[in-house]
């Protein structure tokens, strides 16, 4: 019981206290130690008080000083980082549930991750962010369902298919240099053997592929953030090597060409990356879409991303040569941004719908493969179905938009 004229306390991570986190470690790492340095069970402290600093200097200098996590290339991986999306009869009836930015331990991601296993997915797909900086206290309690004895907030654990689980890298978990990712959540995930345990994701990037369909997860994460501290000065930090700009790896873009061979292949392509190569809301990252397109993917594909905290689709579009149908699925667990478009592309939908916490409406996305045909339908955290789209395969595998119905009638869903 909470002694007069002291902070209530809290049993779980409120949105609120995530609200406005800006994308950048040094202050990412501000907001970390503003909760670490408050007493378990309490809110975070003001962020410029004594001991948040002091705790603040403590983490981000071990951050700054310590070499991110090598990158793990395709041979890490026992199957080549390629596995079957396939369900467990072999047949290609496969469902999917995929969350971005999920990684808050809120009471609005655990609500996600229960809508997330209530269809029994064959497998579930994280496309990036654990927060505050996604070191390994936070993967284990935002991820792994293990209490951090710093806060003592109820933790939260990320749901694993039936057959399966994937996560991608974001700019968060390289806060604290993939550390947490890849040595923490990655090898609790990947393909069920046999005997039903899990055999460890070993890459930050794969390929699930059957008969008529590819979605290939790439890792635009690694190389998101750039040089501590001079990454966050202007003018300097557009000098090439110093700022972020998600290019992907060459490991990744070997595996790409050697094993993937997209060039090759007539099958339909969905992408899935952590950042967006173009937004009507935001910024952009166009250097992973041009080298997609040079390693083979030359054809229109079906793309999710995350990292805007938001649910917003697009038409088919480009600013290269890839051209992709973009759909941002990054209102998994963070406080939800509402607001309208400033530029182009514009939208063909999105969800400004207001929740009992101020901010916009978590949700998912459920992927329903069967032969060359897949359903995608976007679900809120209370489990009403927001939008269907049906999708296919042309003979030159060019992803199509067969349909698309709204389910909801609200005027702040706009479609």
């Amino acid at each position: 019981m909470s002694t007069p004229g002291s902070p209530p306390r809290q049993t779980t991570r409120h949105a609120r206290d995530l609200a406005n986190l800006p994308r950048s470690a040094a202050l990412s790492h501000l907001y970390r130690a503003a909760e670490a340095a408050a007493p378990p069970n309490h809110p975070p402290l003001w962020m410029f008080s004594p001991s948040a600093l002091w705790e603040w200097v403590r983490r981000y200098l071990a951050y700054v000083f310590r070499k991110r996590h090598m990158f793990p290339p395709y041979t890490a991986s026992p199957q080549r980082a390629m596995y079957d999306l396939r369900d467990e009869r072999g047949q290609e009836q496969v469902l999917i549930s995929v969350a971005g930015d999920w990684g808050t331990g809120t009471n609005e991601a655990e609500a996600v991750a229960k809508q997330m296993k209530e269809p029994k997915p064959d497998f579930t797909i994280h496309i990036g962010d654990v927060y505050y900086v996604g070191d390994p206290p936070e993967v284990n309690e935002n991820c792994l369902g293990v209490r951090d004895p710093s806060n003592n907030y109820d933790a939260v654990t990320w749901p694993v298919g039936s057959l399966g689980s994937f996560a991608l890298n974001g700019n968060h978990e390289m806060y604290a240099n993939g550390i947490g990712y890849f040595e923490l959540f990655l090898p609790r995930l990947g393909v069920r053997n046999a005997s039903g345990v899990l055999q460890g994701q070993q890459t930050s990037f794969f390929c699930l592929q059957n008969t008529h369909w590819r979605i290939i997860a790439i890792d635009t994460g690694y190389n998101s953030i750039g040089v501590p501290i001079l990454s966050h000065i202007p003018l300097i930090n557009s000098i090439p090597g110093i700022g972020g700009n998600c290019k992907l790896p060459d490991e990744l873009i070997t595996w790409l060409t050697e094993v993937v061979k997209p060039a090759e292949d007539k099958r339909g392509l969905i992408l899935m990356s952590h950042h967006q190569p173009h937004s009507g809301f935001e910024g952009d990252y166009t250097k992973p879409a041009k080298q997609l397109w040079d390693a083979g993917v030359q054809r229109p594909v079906l793309w999710f991303w995350g990292h805007e905290h938001r649910l917003a689709g697009y038409d088919l579009y480009g600013q290269n040569d890839l051209k992709c149908f973009g759909r941002c699925v990054g209102h998994g667990g963070m406080p939800i941004k509402r607001k309208d478009p400033t530029h182009a592309p514009t939208p063909v939908f999105y969800d400004n719908r207001v929740a009992p916490n101020g901010y916009g409406v978590n949700g998912h996305v459920s992927l329903s493969f069967a032969g060359s045909k897949m359903t995608a339908v976007y679900m809120d955290l209370n489990g009403e179905k927001i939008l269907q789209e049906e999708w296919a395969v042309d003979g030159n595998g060019a992803v199509q938009l067969m349909s698309k119905k709204r389910l909801i009638n609200d005027p702040d869903f706009h479609a």
